[in-house]
């Protein structure tokens, strides 16, 4: 499901997450964004590899008042590789 194409406004409950991650996945197909896989410090001492998805979908859920839809709308003109 590309969520860009949604004719009415976002309503909670209309994205899945399943329609989120695969999203997510084709952003990471994308050449053209920038969707390495990060380093986040876990404590003082530990580090802990964090995927592009695991990142994304981690926030959402932890803001649920978010929309995902204008959320990953944001996301990909802020990653996106400009030349």
């Amino acid at each position: 499901m590309n969520l860009q194409s949604q004719d009415r406004p976002f309503k909670p409950g209309d994205v899945s997450e399943e329609d989120i991650r695969d999203e997510l996945q084709q952003m990471e197909g994308d050449p053209q964004l920038d969707t390495k896989v990060r380093l986040t410090k876990e404590g003082e001492l530990s580090l802990h590899l964090v995927t592009f998805q695991e990142k994304h979908l981690t926030y959402l859920k932890e803001h649920p008042k978010t929309n995902p839809v204008s959320y990953l709308t944001n996301l990909k003109t802020m990653i996106k590789i400009r030349k």
